[in-house]
């Protein structure tokens, strides 16, 4: 029950009663209201909002439970979406006390250091206990008490901030998201990059890739609802790790093995092979393409390239890069697709000369820069464009995961932005809409155009 919701019961007849009482959670704040340096601040919620009501109604007989039934209501909608809901319950105090509340700046923060104080950085690795239920207008996914804690480096300084759940086995869940294995974790996630305009790119990128040689985290927009408070869409999202990797591949995790863009292990907690042939690389002009061949999938890693530079992704290859191989010898490392928020701008971008700018002494693009310039890379690269061009990445595709996506989401997107209030709201979403709109129209022939002037062919 919630809000001071009351069930009254006359016979056959129950009665449910709403409490009337204000909006709580949603009035404290989850972010600063100024920052130096990031733009998305806080804002208190526009108008009316609907919530969750989860009714129980029991029947005893002189004693005995005999008899139960559970419905859930969303009150106070104005539209209908086909979305499912995710409601949350969660201790108040664990996410909104002053002095430890993980999704609050609290009184550890200071203007001057955003991002590295604040509650929501402190306490953003500590695990509590939530009550999650999953569900659409036809079936239950998930109903359990699961621990989180906040996701991700930096996105924790956002007002809506991401989720991470542990999962406890159940298999249910993969179904929603489409998955043939189990999730050990799952995102409720919140667009860093795109948080205020571009809600679902990272989603919609994901979507159009499912097929290609890369390991995609799955998506589904979701409603969630915070103790039983609108908390806004949220993107559904397998966890993509070590874990996951080796369940979706039938692998152990043991067995496997992770690499960034600099070749550092997460698992490991070192430095590894990738490392040392992204060193070489860097320091010799005439390194071996046959140690790529040899090292890489390489279908994985041309489609890993073609993705990342078609859709732009700024925050790459510096940053958001993921390999895994399994530990024998024989291993070839392959390309996860992760973190596609700051992506998708003006068509004409040339993303061939931003990849390959010297980034020294960091080693994030030596790879990138190494295989865009080499003939027989260079040869794999265009055929494989101009398949996925007229197949999974067509101007026609493109355009029919757009609009599926803008028809999900129209229902459900004006109460999102009430409930966030952000600058430009609605209107900012709709602009973004138009960009991808014009991206989908214009992009091909701008990558081609650009594509052809970087591989110096007339």
């Amino acid at each position: 029950m919630y809000n001071k919701d009351t069930v009254e019961v006359a016979g056959s007849t129950i009665c449910l009663k709403i409490g009337l009482d204000n909006l709580k959670i949603s009035l404290i704040p989850s972010a600063a209201k100024v920052y130096k340096q990031y733009s998305n601040t806080w804002h208190s919620p526009k108008g009316k909002l609907s919530s969750f009501h989860n009714v129980r109604v029991f029947q005893y007989n002189e004693g005995v439970l005999v008899d139960s039934i559970t419905c859930n209501y969303i009150l106070g909608s104005t539209s209908k979406d086909e979305l499912p809901v995710v409601s949350l319950n969660v201790e108040e105090g664990f996410l909104f006390s002053q002095d430890s509340g993980s999704y609050v700046p609290g009184e550890s923060f200071n203007p001057e250091d955003e991002y590295n104080s604040g509650n929501y950085y402190l306490f953003k690795r500590r695990k509590q206990p939530a009550h999650i239920q999953i569900l659409d207008s036809a079936n239950e996914f998930l109903n359990e008490n699961l621990f989180f804690r906040t996701h991700g480096y930096i996105t924790p300084v956002a007002p809506q901030k991401s989720l991470r759940f542990y999962n406890n086995g159940n298999r249910t869940l993969s179904d929603l998201l489409g998955v043939n294995h189990e999730l050990d974790k799952f995102i409720l996630r919140s667009s860093y990059s795109g948080w205020q305009s571009e809600i679902f790119v990272d989603g919609w990128i994901a979507d159009l890739c499912t097929c290609l040689n890369l390991d995609v985290m799955a998506y589904r927009p979701a409603k969630v609802y915070l103790n039983n408070e609108y908390w806004g869409i949220h993107g559904l999202r397998e966890r993509l790790d070590i874990k996951a990797i080796a369940s979706k591949h039938g692998v152990k995790p043991k067995k496997i093995i992770d690499a960034d863009d600099k070749g550092y292990s997460y698992k490991d907690e070192s430095f590894g092979d990738l490392n040392t042939m992204l060193k070489e690389i860097k320091s010799d002009s005439t390194f071996s393409y046959k140690d790529i061949k040899k090292s890489f999938k390489m279908k994985s890693l041309v489609d890993w390239v073609v993705v990342e530079l078609f859709f732009q992704n700024t925050d790459w290859p510096c940053n958001n890069t993921f390999f895994w191989k399994k530990t024998k010898k024989s291993g070839e490392w392959r390309a996860v697709l992760i973190d596609m928020d700051a992506s998708v701008g003006d068509p004409k971008n040339n993303m061939f000369e931003y990849a390959t700018k010297d980034r020294s002494p960091s080693l994030g693009g030596v790879l990138v820069t190494y295989l865009l310039n080499h003939p027989d890379f260079q040869y794999l690269f265009k055929e494989r464009v101009a398949y996925l061009f007229d197949n999974e990445l067509s101007k026609k595709v493109l355009k029919q995961k757009l609009r599926y996506y803008k028809l999900l989401f129209a229902p459900a997107i004006e109460e999102h932005y009430n409930r966030w209030n952000p600058n430009g709201g609605l209107s900012e979403y709709e602009k973004s809409l138009n960009r991808l709109d014009n991206f989908c129209e214009h992009r091909h022939e701008y990558f081609i155009e650009n594509m052809k002037a970087y591989f110096m062919e007339e």
